[in-house]
């Protein structure tokens, strides 16, 4: 019975210290959205390319990413409002990633974005990003 109970209490303490850490890299995941919008509106793409996993940067070229990140600046215009609709944590033997879904509203028209960092470390960088808006078409 009391090895039952220290077993219960250890799992107790692992689940405890992994909701913290999911709390602190949900936090530095959104302070690394907030800065992504920042370098969007000032059209700082080349940085946002470089600052990226470079798992991103091995498939998807350089032109790409930025023709994607001016078609949104240019046809959406700049961030007015960004909020927080979901997130998951995934930690793996391979390292951690942290997604989060935002509802944003730029100057231009709304739009859903998921941005998908890698931890390395302390360290998040930008994995994945995925926007869909209908004025990204129809504009």
């Amino acid at each position: 019975m009391k090895k039952l109970a220290n077993v219960i209490l250890c799992c107790a303490i692992f689940i405890a210290q992994g909701g913290c850490g999911t709390g602190q890299d949900v936090k530095a995941a959104e302070e690394h959205v907030t800065n992504f919008h920042q370098q969007l509106d000032s059209q700082d793409f080349v940085n946002i390319y470089n600052q990226a996993d470079p798992k991103l940067r091995e498939v998807t070229k350089t032109e790409e990413f930025i023709g994607l990140l001016t078609a949104v600046h240019k046809k959406l215009g700049n961030v007015q409002n960004a909020t927080r609709q979901s997130f998951y944590v995934n930690f793996s033997t391979s390292g951690s990633t942290v997604r989060l879904t935002y509802q944003t509203k730029f100057t231009e028209g709304d739009a859903q974005e998921v941005f998908t960092w890698k931890k390395n470390g302390s360290n998040l960088r930008l994995l994945g990003y995925n926007i869909q808006s209908n004025a990204l078409i129809l504009k």
